[in-house]
C-alpha cells in the first residue's frame, strides 16, 4: 500500500486454500494505492485506489485564537487547542516559514485544552500544521502571516501634495509607502483652515504596501501633515505646506525662501508621476481643523 506520505504495512493471513485476509492501519489521511499481486502479477483491478479520511476523533479537536492568522516577530503569537470533545490522543504542532522552522511552545492546561505560542525567526507566510494522533485537525494546516517588528524609519512619503502651491491648481496627492516597515497602523493627520480641505486614504491596488492620500485644500493658508506608523511619527514628519491665493504670492515666497523649493523630493520607486492613480480617489469626510485617517497595513 503506497501513499504520498509513505508506505503502509499490510498484514496478510491465509484463511483457507483460496482465501486470504488482509488488514492495514493508516495514520495519515490522503490517497493510497493498494497493489494486490498473485504469482508476481497484478490481479484484475489492481492497484486499487483508497481515500483515507480524517477520523471523527481528529475532527472533534478545535483550534482558536488570533495566532492562527497573523503575528509579529518579538511579540506573543498565541492560539489555543481544545481536545475535550475527542478521545484521548497525542497533540502535535509544526510551523514552517519561507526558509526556517518556527518553534511552537505548548502548555498543557491539564483540562483537555492547550495554550500555544509561535516563535518565528523570519517574516512571511508560515504554514502551521496541528495534528491529533498524527491526523490533521479541522481546518489544518493554517496559513499564518508573520510581520517584522514595526520600523517607522522605513516609511517613505512623497508626492506633489507635500509641496507649496496655489489653491486653484493645487494637487493634494501623496503616497505613504510602508514596504519594509513591518506591521503597524498608518495614521495621517492634516491640520489646516477649518472647513478648508477634505481627506481620503486608499490603498494603491498595484502596490500592496502603498497608501494613497489626498487632501483637497479649498482655502489658502498653512497646512501641516503628520504621518505616524505604529504610533511613532516617521522621519521628516510633520510636513509643512503653504497654499497661496495666487501664483505671484507663491513665487514671491519662493524667491524669499529658495530652500523651500522642492523641499521634499519625490522618490517614487520607478514611477515619476502620480497621474496614473489619480482616478482612484473619491472625496470623503468633511474637512476640519484637524482630520485623522487610519490604515492598517497587512503583510
Amino acid at each position: 500500500m503506497i501513499g504520498l506520505h509513505g508506505d503502509v504495512h499490510v498484514e496478510v493471513k491465509r484463511q483457507s486454500e483460496h482465501l486470504y485476509h488482509a488488514t492495514y492501519t493508516s495514520y495519515m489521511q490522503g490517497m493510497y494505492l493498494v497493489h494486490v499481486t498473485y504469482a508476481d502479477r497484478q490481479v484484475q483491478g489492481s492497484p486499487f485506489k483508497v481515500i483515507v479520511q480524517p477520523s471523527e476523533n481528529s475532527k472533534a479537536v478545535e483550534a482558536f485564537g488570533p495566532g492562527l492568522k497573523e503575528g509579529i516577530i518579538g511579540q506573543p503569537i498565541k492560539f489555543g487547542v481544545d481536545t475535550r470533545a475527542a478521545r484521548p490522543g497525542i497533540l502535535s504542532c509544526h510551523c514552517k516559514g519561507p526558509k526556517k522552522e518556527a518553534r511552537v511552545d505548548v502548555i498543557d492546561n491539564t483540562d483537555g485544552t492547550y495554550s500555544m505560542n509561535i516563535q518565528p525567526k523570519e517574516p512571511g507566510k508560515h504554514v502551521l500544521e496541528i495534528k491529533y494522533n498524527n491526523e490533521h485537525i479541522h481546518n489544518s494546516p493554517f496559513l499564518v502571516r508573520i510581520s517584522g517588528p514595526p520600523d517607522p524609519s522605513k516609511c517613505r512619503v512623497f508626492g506633489p501634495g507635500l509641496e507649496h502651491g496655489v489653491v486653484s491648481t493645487f494637487k493634494g496627492d501623496f503616497v505613504c509607502d510602508t514596504k519594509g516597515a513591518g506591521a503597524g497602523q498608518l495614521k495621517v493627520r492634516v491640520h489646516g483652515p477649518k472647513g478648508g480641505f477634505k481627506v481620503d486614504m486608499r490603498r494603491d491596488t498595484t502596490k500592496d504596501r502603498s497608501i494613497i492620500v489626498r487632501y483637497n485644500p479649498t482655502e489658502a493658508g498653512d497646512y501641516k501633515i503628520e504621518v505616524w506608523w505604529a504610533d511613532v511619527e516617521i522621519p521628516q514628519s510633520p510636513f509643512e505646506v503653504k497654499i497661496f491665493q495666487s501664483p505671484q504670492e507663491l513665487e514671491d515666497f519662493l524667491l524669499q525662501y529658495p530652500q523651500e523649493r522642492n523641499k521634499y523630493p519625490a522618490i517614487v520607486n520607478g514611477s515619476s508621476s502620480l497621474s496614473s492613480i489619480n482616478s482612484q480617489f473619491s472625496l470623503m469626510n468633511g474637512g476640519s481643523i484637524a482630520s485623522d485617517k487610519f490604515w492598517k497595513a497587512d503583510v
